[in-house]
């Protein structure tokens, strides 16, 4: 399988639309069999794409992402998991090790956390403030 991440020096880059070079680890199992930066900062979005597709990216691990692009990758087919951040090793384990979750990768405000979107409630967090009222 083969795993695409956006980076920005040793990080998961801020925004995938803005990103200029591109992670690709090819995995086994819980192995990292090999890794290959791209430099696609010339690229617009459809080229990014057909590139992963090219590359036969199978899921991609980012921070923000716009809506057009999000759309874009959602109907390549390649699985799209956003809203991280930290260093690429540590995200990359962490999606191996299935610890993604962790609020430690988790950018601040991310639909990871549990909201989804502006006006939509965060179940999340009503919960912590009843608990913390004592409604619950």
């Amino acid at each position: 399988m083969k795993i695409a991440i956006p980076i920005w020096e040793n990080q998961v880059s801020t925004v995938l639309d803005f990103s200029e070079k591109l992670l690709l680890v090819d995995v086994e199992g819980k192995s990292i069999k090999g890794e290959m930066s791209i430099n696609w900062s010339l690229c617009n979005d459809t080229m990014k794409i057909s590139l992963m597709q090219g590359e036969g990216v199978a899921v991609l691990l980012c921070g923000a992402i716009s809506k057009p692009m999000k759309i874009l990758v959602e109907n390549s087919g390649i699985s799209l998991i956003s809203g991280l951040r930290g260093r690429k090793d540590l995200i990359l384990q962490a999606y191996l090790d299935g610890r993604l979750n962790d609020e430690n990768f988790l950018l601040p405000g991310s639909a990871m956390t549990g909201c989804h979107g502006r006006n939509r409630k965060c179940p999340n967090k009503r919960r912590k403030s009843r608990e913390t009222r004592g409604l619950l």
